[in-house]
């Protein structure tokens, strides 16, 4: 009996431990990088269509071996934005304030909170109040660098682990409280030393007629041990109709990328399907959102959370493409970032 529970006792084990993402947790190697530029977050994005609103979430720690703040740049912080009100505010704290582990997704900066199932926080900016508790439940994750994730291929990575998901919860936002259950939301990571000379990055999971289709683009010109690479680029994921799409040019897919501010074309091919993927929103949707990099530097990311998109699936048949789906999406993150 006794080496039967102990059997029992095993298995259970083993199986939580499998159950986490290993790339949705702390990063930071202590040994390798410690005194060397480092930055990290974990980012969250909700999306209320019947109320109109949009909300964006980060926790992140720039240069964590800097305990005592020495450089101007480190720091651990908490942000919010509200897109339809365009306010944004956050928390700076020194990189002390700063835990995650490395064996689940679990970051903590002061008394705010984030993990792969719920986070919550608060600010007060101006005499307003900014909170939120949220649950988040992931429907699809897409590694986007397949092979290379977590191997320091480029200076960056993004690792969107929940592309889909829905959240329920309740968001204050200076006047506004809003709760709100099983909302199209979404949850990714940046990890690395040093940002990309631009990057880009379209997604959604609320498609017209297809609420469990969901795609995730992300990518951009990145660097390897400080100098920049020659191959730019993005990685494609779509799942739809229960398929899986992936489009990675480290897996020698063909990806063909035309983004700029503005202009967002991006198309993905492999043996048998293609993507092609449009989108848009005027400028007057988009925040500046600004990042200090580990070197000190302020990288603009401009974004928005209801941008359209449209995505074109091609299947090859008799050495010619052909349409075979045609999806969109008027709740679409969209973003391009550069200094």
């Amino acid at each position: 009996m006794k080496k039967i529970w102990l059997f029992i006792f095993f298995i259970f084990t083993f199986s939580s431990l499998a159950e986490f993402d290993r790339f949705n947790v702390y990063q930071y190697d202590h040994q390798k990088f410690n005194g060397k530029p480092w930055f990290e977050w974990w980012y969250y994005k909700v999306v209320l269509p019947d109320q109109n609103e949009s909300f964006y979430f980060v926790y992140g720690v720039v240069n964590p071996w800097d305990k005592l703040q020495k450089n101007f740049a480190s720091r651990s912080y908490v942000k919010m934005g509200d897109f339809t009100d365009k306010i944004q505010v956050e928390k700076v704290f020194s990189p002390n304030h700063f835990s995650a582990e490395v064996d689940q997704t679990l970051v903590q900066i002061e008394n705010d909170q984030a993990t792969d199932n719920n986070f919550f926080g608060s600010i007060t900016s101006n005499g307003q109040m900014y909170s939120w508790d949220i649950d988040i439940k992931k429907d699809w994750g897409y590694n986007a660098a397949g092979w290379a994730t977590g191997k320091n291929v480029t200076d960056i990575e993004w690792y969107p682990a929940q592309a889909g998901a829905h959240c329920s919860g309740k968001i204050i936002s200076g006047k506004k409280e809003i709760v709100f259950k099983d909302a199209p939301c979404y949850q990714d990571r940046n990890w690395g030393s040093l940002f990309p000379r631009w990057w880009t990055w379209i997604v959604s999971n609320q498609f017209e007629n297809h609420p469990d289709s969901v795609l995730a683009v992300g990518g951009g010109w990145p660097s390897f041990n400080g100098k920049y690479t020659p191959i730019k680029g993005v990685s494609i994921g779509l799942y739809h109709k229960g398929k899986e799409y992936h489009f990675r040019p480290n897996h020698l897919n063909w990806v063909k990328t035309d983004v700029t501010q503005g202009n967002w074309k991006v198309s993905g091919e492999n043996l048998l399907y293609k993507v092609e993927v449009e989108a848009y929103a005027p400028f007057e949707k988009f925040m500046d959102l600004e990042f200090l990099t580990p070197q000190g530097t302020l990288f603009h990311d401009y974004e928005t959370l209801t941008g359209s998109v449209k995505v074109k699936i091609f299947k090859k048949s008799k050495l010619k493409w052909k349409l075979i789906d045609e999806i969109y999406s008027h709740y679409a993150g969209i973003e391009y970032g550069a200094p």
